[in-house]
């Protein structure tokens, strides 16, 4: 079989990122901000924390849009793009973190207590499923690319699959056994996810920086 030009599958690897990228825009905006709303009117703040991480990846994903649709206009890819979304991710990611554990902590001396809504759990649980196939997906095609920044991307779903399985658990719980505390320490792991993430992406995007030097 005739193997395709060198610059065709590149083509078509950056049209399957763009793809790829949108999709996970509009997923992650439609679902953070439910889950923002959501969570505000019920008082969860796992829900709220997890509905602001999944906008910091609609974020990221935005950027890499932007990096995909130049990079097939001049056929080349931008570094600077690449980094742009990076930063997006890992400062949006690490100060939603801490900000969570501070509001986590004042809930838990306090015993401010949450309410939950069987919509936040429903939606928790569709999120575990569709970032979990966004991350196989964008993992995938950052390696045809190649593309550090959709790979972090890649990251940043697979832990937002894992933060919403976390929300999904911790809302069922507080809904079905009435803990207090239960949503202030569910947060708490939310939290600890983000901030560990986004120093982790800072640390690669380093190494990177210092073989790329």
């Amino acid at each position: 079989m005739h193997d395709p030009d060198p610059a065709q599958r590149q083509a078509r690897s950056l049209e399957a990122g763009l793809r790829v990228s949108l999709l996970s825009v509009l997923w992650t905006i439609a679902a953070g901000a439910s889950a923002i709303i959501i969570g505000m009117v019920g008082g969860s703040l796992v829900l709220v924390v997890f509905g602001a991480i999944g906008l910091l990846d609609a974020a990221g994903s935005t950027a890499l849009v932007v990096h995909f649709r130049h990079a097939l206009r001049h056929e080349v890819i931008s570094e600077r793009h690449e980094r742009a979304a990076l930063l997006v991710v890992t400062v949006g990611m690490v100060v939603v973190g801490l900000a969570t554990a501070a509001e986590s902590a004042h809930r838990l001396i306090a015993h401010g207590g949450a309410g939950s809504l069987p919509i936040g759990i429903a939606l928790a649980g569709a999120s575990v499923f569709v970032l979990a196939a966004l991350a196989v997906r964008k993992r995938r095609i950052s390696r045809l690319i190649p593309s550090h920044a959709l790979g972090a991307d890649a990251w940043l779903s697979a832990a937002g699959a894992a933060l919403a399985l976390i929300t999904l658990c911790g809302t069922a719980l507080n809904a079905a056994l009435g803990w207090w505390w239960l949503d202030a320490v569910a947060a708490t792991i939310v939290a600890s996810g983000a901030i560990g993430l986004g120093f982790a992406l800072v640390r690669a995007d380093g190494r990177d920086l210092q073989r790329s030097s």
